[in-house]
């Protein structure tokens, strides 16, 4: 469940200023490196690493000195530190802050990660921006299709939204904003506001994607429009 950090760095910037850099060499063993200290060094520390949700991890690592658990929430780009102690059991002061993965040149990597950031990533391409290339990129080949419209497969789709987002396509405004995300396993939620046309009445909708190694590989959407009224008051979002 934790394989898809092996061998991937990343940088912590913490709220008192201190960053540093980790990699997970293998499921037991970080390689990390305080900056901008006049002792920079790299140093290795024994971790336990457990996954919460997809893309957040409890991050517990020891060594000569001290211990501590980080949660790394990949999805949001946040780091938290949830206990830690030194010598003695006394409490080390606890930190919040940023984490965000590197390529190896240490640019940010901002290529989808975990499967939520890939149905947001493929949603808003395909569904917003109209690229119908975000298909062939991100749905699998042999897609199964539960919109009842729309044949299996990723061919099938392309072929159905094509001419739809095209110069004289009924969908070439659509817009389609996410309102909230949750996911479970290999399954992710979108509740979004859909807006077929500038004019249209909006549409309350739910999507449901199933992903697995990197791709989406399943989809069901139920939707429904805008009442006038509301017998209980409330607001649909």
């Amino acid at each position: 469940m934790t394989n898809e950090l092996i061998g991937r760095r990343w940088l912590i910037k913490q709220a008192n200023r201190r960053q540093w850099l980790g990699q997970l060499i293998d499921d037991r063993h970080l390689s990390c490196s305080m900056l901008g200290e006049s002792d920079q060094k790299e140093h290795d520390a024994v971790v336990q690493l457990q996954i919460i949700a997809n893309g957040v991890y409890y991050l517990t690592w020891f060594d000569a000195d001290h211990w501590t658990t980080l949660m790394l929430n990949f999805n949001a780009g946040t780091m938290s530190q949830v206990s830690g102690g030194e010598r003695g059991d006394a409490t080390l002061d606890y930190v919040t802050g940023t984490v965000q993965l590197l390529n190896d040149n240490g640019t940010p990597n901002l290529q989808p990660f975990t499967n939520r950031q890939i149905v947001i990533a493929f949603w808003n391409a395909f569904f917003n921006r109209h690229d119908i290339t975000a298909v062939q990129q991100y749905v699998a080949a042999d897609l199964v299709q539960h919109n009842p419209s729309i044949a299996d497969g990723a061919e099938a789709m392309v072929h159905y939204y094509r001419p739809l987002f095209g110069p004289q396509g009924s969908l070439r405004q659509a817009y389609r904003t996410i309102v909230s995300v949750a996911d479970n396993d290999d399954l992710v939620y979108l509740h979004v506001i859909r807006r077929d046309q500038p004019e249209a009445i909006e549409m309350a909708e739910v999507d449901v994607f199933r992903v697995r190694e990197g791709q989406i590989v399943e989809h069901w959407m139920v939707k429904q429009p805008f009442p006038n009224h509301s017998a209980n008051g409330h607001p649909m979002f």
